[in-house]
């Protein structure tokens, strides 16, 4: 007689139960709720980031079963702090899908992000990053469990690059206050890139590329770096620290004058972070948005977003990451839904060229290497009077596909160089 174990009998009722529904997927957990991971910083210098992702993805599960969930289930988050470090981002993925839970969002660094894509494809998990910039997860590193529902490091930094070229032709010696990590060096490589591509194309000269000054990381003292800064002779600065590291060096920065040196300030992708910490004393700056609510005014999925931001945080001006995490969660639930399953390989052939509804339209996830295409959208900060501190004066949108790389899984992104 042949022996039959433990798994065997598990793996013959799920086979059982998958039949009798007609939803192969369906057998995981199939009593309760459709449990999705959230792997975010909730703690240390990126709390602040962390907070929005957690904020967005929460409205999305609300609205979604308040709609009747997902293939008629109810879907809950199972929440875990990364500290933006990939040690407890692995500790917190690897206990979640020993807990049978195989779609993951969050994941803003952009170390967390390629340390969880082994681990994702080969403990058979779904991981959809919020935020995180690094180029490589869609060239070098791509694994096909891995995706970005939002723009591009490459369409997000280019656009920049572009758009100094068009506002700024005579600025061209550009430095940059670069994070000495992963995310910090990839960004200013391709902001480099585009000054390359455009400053001859648009502007008609060629940009002077000095030495970045590379910041550390999680720190409180930044004067070393700034005293680096000021011995520069740069028109033009390119920051990408973030986050609360941001705050800081600002602040540090705003005692030596550094910031005033600079005929224009371009910011990878703090959003409104910066200048709501440092109010009448934030540094005019163009910055990069994964999504600015009124440049979205009068699509009925923002508009709800909005309100149920305000309704929840009392916040009125949601930042990108929360945008983000929502449009994760809605991904998800097209996929699930088009797949009707919620394991692995289905989701994955169904993320691949979805076209789904978000806050910013519709976004296309490009089926080669797990990108989704999407407008960048740029807005110019200003210190202002009053209260809030800040206010925007210009905004402009991007056509992703007119600035974003060619997809190129499994090799490395070319960029030139000065």
């Amino acid at each position: 007689m042949n022996r039959i174990d433990r798994r065997s009998i598990l793996k013959y009722s799920a086979a059982a139960a998958a039949a009798a529904t007609g939803l192969p997927g369906l057998v995981r957990a199939q009593g309760g709720p459709l449990r999705i991971g959230l792997i975010t910083p909730l703690s240390g210098p990126q709390e602040f980031i962390g907070s929005y992702v957690k904020n967005g993805a929460e409205i999305a599960i609300d609205q979604i079963n308040k709609a009747g969930g997902i293939l008629g289930r109810q879907v809950a988050l199972e929440i875990r702090d990364d500290k933006a470090n990939p040690a407890a981002a692995l500790a917190a993925a690897r206990e979640l899908l020993g807990a049978g839970i195989n779609l993951h969002i969050g994941g803003i660094s952009s170390a967390v992000v390629l340390a969880l894509g082994p681990v994702m494809q080969q403990e058979n998990g779904v991981f959809i990053t919020c935020g995180a910039g690094t180029e490589k997860m869609n060239h070098e590193n791509y694994s096909p469990n891995l995706f970005r529902p939002g723009d591009s490091p490459d369409a997000r930094t280019r656009a920049q690059a572009k758009l100094m070229a068009q506002k700024y032709p005579d600025i061209t010696r550009w430095t940059g206050l670069v994070p000495d990590h992963e995310y910090g060096r990839t960004t200013w490589g391709i902001f480099v890139d585009g000054l390359l591509e455009y400053y001859p194309s648009i502007a008609k000269k060629k940009p002077e590329i000095l030495e970045p000054i590379l910041m550390p990381y999680g720190v409180a003292d930044y004067r070393n770096s700034i005293t680096q800064a000021l011995r520069q002779q740069a028109d033009g600065c390119f920051n990408c620290t973030y986050g609360g590291d941001a705050i800081t060096m600002f602040q540090q920065a705003r005692g030596f004058g550094l910031m005033t040196r600079y005929k224009v300030i371009c910011d990878a992708a703090n959003e409104f972070l910066v200048a709501r910490g440092l109010k009448q004393q934030f540094p005019a700056q163009w910055t990069g948005m994964h999504y600015y609510a009124e440049a979205n005014k009068g699509n009925p999925m923002s508009d709800r977003f909005v309100a149920d931001y305000l309704a929840k945080t009392k916040d009125p001006e949601p930042l990108g990451w929360a945008a983000e995490s929502h449009a994760s969660i809605y991904a998800l639930k097209q996929a699930v839904e088009k797949a009707k399953s919620t394991e692995t390989p289905a989701v994955i052939a169904s993320l691949k060229g979805l076209t789904w509804d978000t806050v910013t339209g519709p976004r296309t996830m490009r089926a080669e290497d797990n990108q989704a295409i999407k407008d960048v959208e740029l807005v110019y900060i200003e210190p202002a009077a009053g209260d809030k501190g800040y206010k925007v004066t210009q905004y402009v949108k991007v056509d992703g596909k007119s600035v974003i790389f060619p997809p190129t899984p499994g090799k490395k992104l070319t960029l030139r160089t000065a």
